[in-house]
């Protein structure tokens, strides 16, 4: 089982890694140096949602459980393929994004095709240890990246300009507030939360860790936009690809200590090793319970392969990012959509 710290530093580590890549670039593209701002209204939103849908789910089963439960196991089968489809759409431009990152920033002259297989092996031993080991993983480590997360936001003081904020509300409200809705794909790992709920010891666990990590998951996007927005100017800001790396690039302590990227591309590699990990093992059981199998351990690799095939359609980075804008314009809404919808129809049926 998993427990309530566990819980938490899961879902904020999942939270949280979409900041870390190419996730900053696509709301800044649309909110100027506001997107913090925007940041901020999309954390009240989904916890208004998550508030929303915790009212609603009266189980301590995942959707499919209670699919299966109210429909019979055809609409087990059913709902277990359309979960499996959003969450695999979710992260599978990690597998692409990630390694190309890589080559960019650290192994200029290292093939990318070794990058993949050391990044996509990597991730199928981490799935092989299971949802408890690598929850106790993230409890052990999320804290530790937090506490060296609250140094680099501190080193970053010498930095920040507040004038560069400015206009507050960048492009406009209906940026902010419209026509950035689809900032909330950073939240639609709380569908991933909910394929945990056999793991977490019972419901009331499952409410405290989701509304918590979401908070803390929210404010370190929040801090980070604000962080960068003060950092660079818009419009150059629009302009930089891997924001986060960025800004840790600005960091120079001393003529001894002037690459604090070391010890942020430790931190980085390290968060979404265990986040892609926990992700496979979690895919690997929706097919397993979705088609009633015995073991979810010889799905593993089949579903990293078609993952890795999937990710290499797009001729390049570049398309890999428009096509990454693309998903997060429509993941968000059946990521949070489809608990409530399990948990009207396992009331009424319960009734």
């Amino acid at each position: 089982m998993l427990n309530s710290k566990q819980v938490t530093t899961i879902i904020i580590n999942a939270i949280t890694v979409k900041m870390l890549i190419t996730f900053p670039k696509n709301a800044i593209s649309l909110c100027g140096n506001a997107a913090w701002i925007s940041a901020l209204y999309c954390t009240l939103v989904a916890a208004a949602i998550f508030f929303i849908t915790i009212k609603i789910y009266n189980s301590e089963r995942n959707v499919i459980q209670i699919a299966e439960a109210a429909f019979g196991p055809f609409m087990r089968t059913v709902t277990g393929i359309v979960v499996f489809v959003v969450l695999a759409s979710n992260f599978f431009t990690v597998m692409r994004i990630f390694p190309e990152t890589i080559r960019l920033v650290l192994l200029q002259r290292t093939h990318v095709e070794l990058i993949y297989a050391v990044f996509a092996a990597a991730l199928v031993l981490g799935a092989f240890c299971g949802v408890e080991a690598i929850g106790r993983v993230h409890g052990l480590f999320i804290p530790v990246a937090g506490g060296i997360f609250v140094v680099f936001v501190f080193l970053l003081f010498p930095s920040m300009n507040p004038e560069n904020v400015m206009p507050i509300l960048g492009r406009g409200p209906q940026s902010l507030f419209i026509k950035n809705l689809p900032f909330l794909s950073l939240f639609s790992d709380l569908l991933l939360l909910n394929m945990l709920m056999p793991y977490v010891e019972n419901k009331d666990e499952y409410k405290r860790s989701g509304l918590k990590a979401l908070f803390i998951g929210g404010a370190v996007s929040i801090v980070i936009f604000a962080v960068y927005a003060m950092s660079y100017a818009y419009p150059s800001s629009e302009k930089l690809l891997f924001p986060v790396y960025q800004l840790e690039r600005l960091i120079r302590l001393s003529n001894f200590f002037s690459r604090f990227e070391a010890i942020f591309q430790f931190i980085w590699t390290i968060t979404i090793l265990i986040y892609g990990s926990l992700y496979l093992s979690v895919l690997a059981e929706v097919w397993q319970v979705s088609f009633k199998l015995k073991r979810k351990e010889p799905l593993i690799l089949p579903i990293t392969v078609i993952l890795v095939a999937i990710s290499l359609i797009p001729d390049n980075l570049a398309e890999m990012i428009n096509c990454e804008g693309v998903i997060n314009m429509w993941i968000y809404i059946p990521a949070l959509a489809i608990p409530i919808i399990f948990g009207i129809i396992g009331r009424l049926r319960g009734k």
